[in-house]
């Protein structure tokens, strides 16, 4: 099918301040250099027969000029197509990535927009899905996938790709009779051939919002109310997904998230949409993309479905409406989406919440990149680190140390409105709410070059010697060579029969990490110790690193083993 000639793609062009066409003042030349502009809306046109594509960008313009340029690296751009406010451009080449386009010149406060007609590529960000793709599930039933990701916005249009930027979309996407695309906002079928979204709430951040899927092999399943949203599962009976949510379950998550960080962000519709995805799941505003494996996996969370689309729900809030402000700052929304969920589920389930943990410290034992990384590494060799370290280090140390409500106090103030939040503003949050200056701790445990060596402590218990004395636990980090990290966590001293044990919490980060701590003696004969059984700190034993599993994260497509971003 060939893209309908009256969808129309439009490219940032600076509007004229002045009466003329052009968005040149009447007055004095027109202004020259290079623009500066706040995009504000995207609209795109996109055929998934042909791949067609036409983008119309509008933005502000914040600093005069005759030359507008933005990030571009899709697959092809017909130069003479691109038009600054309806007028052909007077040049426009694509060179290092960026599309720029010259014009008459633009004043500031000038409305800019920008159309150009382009084609895109079927090809993704190798070994992920991130770009454009086709993919088939076990029954034979095929999929489209567009997702940008962080950065990624580009490959489809000229985009501003700064994960801190916020707009609004309208896309419009022409198929094949039959298919039913979904992508954010509100959605107009009323055409058998052309879908329309259109997403009008304040903005999202592009790496989320710009992108869709599309498919004729979903059956709709209404889930009744979460919250204050409207669910709608889009799922294949297969994969049992839509059987086996509990409305109940996630009824009360996003009732606690809506209580704790105000109204869910995008109207009163959620659809959660299965595929065969690379990812465990996608946070796209108001669209929830699921791995079509999850209701059959075994990854160490009690349940890896509910778990994950808690996760993906979070994101609505965290990473969504509030975003990040760089690449580096990643780590703090996945943290946020492991942390919320894994506090939820230890309300309903101590062991719950113990395996989510349990999962992080698995992960993080095999981290390669410190979760804020200094060496400076692109976010698909080390963004998978940060699922495990992020959410120990940057929130459940701190609630071992201080205390759940002072971890969720911090959180209400960064979330629950449209802004960009870098891991050091939460840090301050943090740092606020407990009373302490986390910056030191931060430094030390988030940042680092190369592979992370997480503190080793060497427990050694000495029986009282006589009736009435006090019996020991020496307390010793053994590879401080590599870095004083203190947090808080419990040993248990335990004997060789059943029940024969008792815990004790160690604080290194107030007290160091060499300690001679008295213990009641106890009443059976002490044959071992175990550090951090509950999962609170990111410490192991000496040469005690769990044996290589595979990581959530980073296993071949559709595998068992992903994580969810």
């Amino acid at each position: 099918m060939r893209l309908a000639s009256a969808l129309l793609l439009i490219l940032p062009v600076v509007a004229a301040c002045g009466d003329n066409d052009s968005g040149t003042p009447d007055t004095g030349a027109p202004p020259t250099g290079a623009i500066a502009a706040t995009v504000s809306h995207y609209d795109y046109t996109l055929d998934l027969d042909t791949l067609a594509a036409h983008a119309t960008i509008t933005a502000t313009v914040t600093t005069a000029g005759d030359c507008f340029a933005l990030p571009f690296r899709g697959a092809s751009l017909a130069a003479t197509s691109v038009t600054l406010n309806g007028v052909a451009a007077g040049s426009a080449h694509v060179a290092d990535k960026t599309l720029t386009a010259c014009g008459a010149g633009y004043a500031v406060g000038a409305t800019l927009t920008v159309d150009a007609d382009l084609a895109i590529a079927r090809a993704t960000l190798a070994p992920s899905q991130v770009g454009f793709s086709t993919e088939k599930d076990a029954q034979h039933n095929t999929y489209y996938y567009l997702v940008s990701w962080v950065g990624g916005c580009d490959q489809f249009a000229p985009c501003d790709n700064r994960p801190d930027q916020f707009a609004t979309y309208t896309f419009h996407v022409a198929h094949s009779a039959g298919l039913v695309v979904r992508c954010p906002g509100a959605i107009d079928e009323s055409t058998p051939t052309l879908t329309t979204c259109d997403f009008t709430f304040p903005g999202g951040p592009t790496y989320s919002t710009f992108g869709l899927i599309a498919s004729d092999a979903w059956t709709q399943t209404d889930k009744g109310m979460f919250g204050s949203v409207h669910v709608t599962v889009y799922d294949r009976a297969s994969t049992g997904i839509a059987a086996k949510l509990d409305t109940a379950f996630h009824d009360g998550y996003i009732k606690f998230m809506e209580s704790t960080f105000g109204p869910y962000p995008y109207g009163r519709e959620l659809r959660v949409l299965t595929a065969p995805t690379y990812w465990n799941g996608f946070e796209h505003p108001g669209n929830i993309v699921l791995a079509d494996t999850l209701a059959k996996q075994k990854e160490g969370y009690t349940d890896s479905l509910a778990h994950t689309l808690d996760h993906e729900m979070t994101h609505m809030w965290a990473g969504d409406q509030t975003t990040i402000t760089g690449l580096y700052d990643f780590a703090w929304k996945e943290a946020m989406a492991e942390y919320l969920p894994f506090t939820y589920e230890s309300a309903q389930s101590i062991a719950s919440g113990e395996a989510t943990a349990a999962v992080w410290k698995r992960d993080a034992a095999q981290a390669v990149y410190s979760p804020v990384p200094d060496d400076a590494p692109a976010l698909i060799d080390f963004y998978g680190d940060v699922y495990g370290a992020g959410p120990l280090i940057l929130f459940r140390q701190i609630e071992v140390l201080y205390s759940r409500d002072k971890v969720i106090a911090a959180l209400k103030t960064l979330l629950g409105k449209q802004r960009a939040v870098s891991v050091d503003e939460v840090v301050a949050a943090l740092s606020t709410s407990t009373g302490e200056d986390l910056t030191a701790y931060a430094h030390a445990w988030l940042h680092g070059t190369g592979t992370p060596d997480w503190p080793r402590f060497q427990l050694t218990f000495t029986p009282a010697a006589g009736s009435g004395a006090t019996s020991t636990l020496v307390v010793h980090q053994s590879n401080q060579g590599k870095g004083v990290r203190g947090c808080a966590f419990h040993v248990t001293i335990f004997g060789a029969n059943a029940g024969e044990s008792s815990e004790l919490l160690v604080d290194t980060f107030h007290h160091g990490p060499d300690q001679t701590i008295d213990v009641p003696t106890p009443a059976f004969t002490v044959v071992g110790t175990t550090v951090d059984p509950h999962n609170e700190c990111l410490v192991f034993a000496p040469l005690a690193t769990p044996a290589p599993q595979p990581r959530l994260w980073i296993a071949p497509a559709r595998a068992p083993s992903r994580h969810a971003l």
